[in-house]
């Protein structure tokens, strides 16, 4: 539609392009190019990556490919694929799942994760999409980056220094990026806020990050037409690193599963070793591998595939629910996608090494231990980000250091501190709802942590799940102090002392 204008010459065509004046000679261009348009090489660029169907023929889309035309920009350029694969490199990957470079918790679930990235398109297909990202969490110099970037060698020439994506990049870069990325690992370096500002901008970030891939959904937004743009959700799957998870709540914390990397956890000498394999395109080529077996083990009829795919993930999710029965209900869908990940990649190992089914079989098992392990981990996270359970340890805190007081129920003094936010007995904390919530309140801003809560939702949750004596469907009771009678939140001493939060 710009073509008759042509006020795209000299961007297109540089300086050297020159338009003689006349006011014709547009018009003679145009129709000389417009008449010859169809001697022009025509080439399909490819933006996005991962699985396409073209001509009724799947392809995994990856820079590198002779045939069909991938470009990425900025540091995407990295991501790559080398199109062959032999023994050698399937039998380098399974040495890295099986070696003692890092402990079997970080390696099962990050090999698992790796492998589950080229299922997204198809597990999308049968309504069972990835909505979660990997934490690897560590110390600085526990080699967390690099490690992430050993992993994210599977799918182009990375490094710990040259990881594609980073929390100094604002937010709406990093998910435009992850739109692009389509069913391959990428990873998100270095949350480590350096001050309080820089923290909330970080946490902002994290907070934007854990929806987009929790909820796989991209920003409505419109155009200067006020018609609407096509949104651009994750696509792929990302590894977040840093020294300590960001403070986003329970529902952003049930959208990350937590690694956490000890200070000598990895083995340097081994580290060194599998880095070679990354440079000389090992694990790229397994990657391969694992893509061509993909196409001619299941694409004949991806459909077939989809609800394959499935119904694994609702049987290995309805197992993890009866193994761990009160966590939270994302994580037994966590704990699925990362099995059907290692179940596809040991399939994949198995069908090109001849292994044994015992040798699947065990290794299977081994991973079902570990991901129960960190699946209850990972539910105890949850439930501490809870915003009761966290006004419960606040308010512990601080009665413990005398910052607030309770007064004796059965004996109240004559004048009142100024501290004072309620009463006690063997049984109960009778406090002031609003004072209690505002002294919370304070102390988390004053150790830089958020508490979104106002009090009338905070009593209700606290109500629901039992840390309240309650009556007649209200939240609050009558109480006799002394010879007035005041409408307080009677919170339970023998609910704090069962959740292990206080000396009560």
């Amino acid at each position: 539609e710009e073509l008759a204008s042509f006020n795209w010459l000299c961007n297109s065509w540089s300086i050297d392009c020159i338009l003689e004046p006349g006011k014709n000679t547009k018009d003679h261009l145009r129709h000389a190019i417009q008449t010859t348009a169809h001697q022009a090489e025509r080439t399909t660029v490819y933006t996005v990556t991962g699985w396409r169907e073209i001509n009724r023929q799947w392809f995994y889309l990856m820079p590198g490919d002779d045939t069909r035309t991938v470009q990425l920009p900025g540091k995407m350029r990295c991501y790559g694929m080398e199109r062959h694969c032999d023994e050698a490199d399937v039998s380098a990957s399974l040495s890295l799942l099986d070696s003692t470079l890092a402990p079997a918790e970080i390696l099962y679930p990050m090999m698992a994760f790796a492998f589950l990235s080229p299922l997204n398109h198809f597990l999308k297909l049968a309504g069972h999409e990835p909505k979660f990202v990997l934490f690897l969490v560590g110390k600085t110099g526990s080699r967390k980056s690099t490690l992430a970037a050993l992993f994210l060698s599977f799918f182009g020439s990375f490094t710990g220094a040259e990881l594609p994506l980073s929390f100094r990049d604002t937010a709406n870069s990093i998910l435009e990026n992850a739109f692009s990325l389509k069913d391959v690992l990428t990873c998100i370096d270095d949350f480590h806020p350096a001050g309080y500002n820089e923290k909330q901008k970080l946490t902002d970030t994290a907070q934007a990050i854990m929806r987009a891939y929790g909820d796989r959904t991209g920003r409505s937004r419109l155009k200067a037409d006020s018609s609407l743009m096509d949104s651009h959700p994750p696509q792929g799957n990302a590894i977040i690193t840093g020294e300590f998870p960001p403070d986003i709540g329970e529902s952003g914390t049930a959208r990350y599963f937590s690694l956490e990397l000890g200070s000598n956890s990895v083995d340097l000498e081994l580290l060194t070793a599998f880095q070679r394999l990354a440079a000389d395109g090992t694990f790229q080529r397994c990657m391969f591998g694992f893509t061509e077996w993909m196409q001619e083990t299941w694409l004949d009829n991806p459909e077939h595939f989809s609800a394959v795919l499935k119904k694994n993930f609702e049987r290995l999710r309805d197992e993890f629910r009866k193994n761990c029965p009160h966590c939270h209900g994302r994580v037994p869908e966590t704990a699925a996608w990362l099995e059907i990940g290692m179940m596809m990649f040991l399939s994949f190992i198995c069908d090109r090494l001849g292994l044994k089914r015992s040798e699947y079989d065990k290794r299977m098992e081994k991973f079902r231990t570990i991901l129960l392990r960190l699946a209850a981990q990972q539910a105890d996270n949850i439930t501490e980000d809870r915003p009761t359970h966290k006004f419960v340890r606040k308010l512990c805190a601080l009665l413990e250091s005398n910052t607030v007081c309770v007064l004796n129920k059965k004996s109240p003094p004559e004048f009142t501190p100024a501290n004072c936010i309620g009463y006690e007995d063997d049984n109960f904390f009778y406090l002031y709802t609003e004072m209690a919530h505002k002294a919370v309140r304070k102390l988390c801003e004053e150790q830089g942590e958020s508490f979104s809560l106002s009090s009338r939702p905070l009593l209700k949750a606290l109500s629901e799940e039992g840390w309240l004596e309650t009556a007649d469907e209200e939240n609050t009771k009558p109480v006799r102090i002394g010879k007035k009678t005041k409408r307080m939140m009677w919170l339970s001493k023998e609910k704090i002392r069962n959740a292990g939060m206080g000396m009560f």
